[in-house]
Formats: structure tokens, sequence, C-alpha cells
């Protein structure tokens, strides 16, 4: 197995675990503040209610799970 390659998925791993992580939190703060998560989509911005984004989300870790 190619060591380098393995280091770059590995690092991709971890980054996209983070993300994840952040988003989390970001998510409970949006609701515990009773505001939206504001984000960039289709070239707007747009403002999301949290317990729209955590179902999308949700969603989006059982799609990366089943890779």
């Amino acid at each position: 197995m190619n060591t380098k390659n393995s280091q770059n998925e590995s690092l991709a791993w971890k980054a996209d675990a983070a993300f994840r992580e952040a988003a989390k939190k970001v998510i409970q703060r949006a609701k515990e503040t009773a505001t939206p998560v504001v984000v960039w989509e289709a070239d707007k911005v747009k403002e999301i209610p949290a317990d729209q984004i955590e179902a999308t989300m949700l969603e989006m870790e059982d799609e990366a799970t089943r890779r």
C-alpha cells in the first residue's frame, strides 16, 4: 500500500470528522439560541432552521457511513 496515499486518506478522514463535529456544535448553538444556521448554497446566503439542517446532516452521515 502506498504510505503517502494512506496518510492523505487519513488526513482527509480527520478533516472530515473535524468538520462534522464543528457543524454539530453550530447546530446545537442555533437550537439553544433559537436562531437559524446560515449557509452558502447555490451562490446565495440561506438561513436554515436548526431542526431542518440537523435532519439533513443526519442523512448525510448515513450516506457517508454506507460508503
